[in-house]
C-alpha cells in the first residue's frame, strides 16, 4: 500500500503522520486489496478566529 500524506496550510509533523497511519490501518479489515491512499490535511479560516480542519481521503482499491 502506498501512503501519501500531504498537508495545505498546515506542516505534516511525525506525530500527524502517525495518527493518520494508525487510523488507515483499519482500512485492511475493510478492503484486501488497497493499491494506493492519498490523505490531504487541510486547516481553513473561517472568520477572524475560526478555523476549520478538515481531512480528505483518497483510497484506491485493486477490484473488479
Amino acid at each position: 500500500m502506498n501512503l501519501t500524506i500531504s498537508g495545505h496550510h498546515v506542516e505534516v509533523t511525525p506525530a500527524l503522520r502517525s495518527y493518520v497511519t494508525s487510523k488507515l490501518d483499519r482500512i485492511t479489515r475493510h478492503f484486501d486489496q488497497v493499491v494506493d491512499v492519498k490523505v490531504l490535511l487541510t486547516v481553513e479560516k473561517q472568520k477572524e478566529k475560526e478555523k476549520r480542519q478538515r481531512a480528505e481521503c483518497n483510497i484506491h482499491v485493486k477490484g473488479s
